[in-house]
């Protein structure tokens, strides 16, 4: 079940990074980039976890308005990577 929840999180930190671009939901998106530090932190030790830090460090500065290619790996990144908890 943990691990549903923890895909769903990974999920909404993509779709949220995704409407960033369109400047959409800029508050949602810092509260899952927040939620999924958290969720880093607490399972740090391998590199999903890093790559995970990486991710909230890009959410961040899509909130300030920088965005490149990396932002949209860390989309698809998240996006895949929450599908795939769901439905496995």
């Amino acid at each position: 079940m943990e691990v549903k929840i923890l895909g769903l999180v990974d999920l909404l930190a993509g779709i949220s990074l995704f409407l960033l671009k369109f400047n959409l939901f800029k508050q949602f998106a810092i509260i899952m980039g927040i939620i999924l530090l958290v969720k880093s932190i607490m399972f740090l030790g391998n590199i999903v976890s890093l790559i995970d830090i990486i991710a909230v460090v890009v959410i961040f500065l899509a909130f300030m308005n920088i965005y490149g290619i990396i932002t949209w790996l860390v989309v698809i990144w998240l996006i895949q990577k929450g599908v795939f908890s769901l439905f496995t």
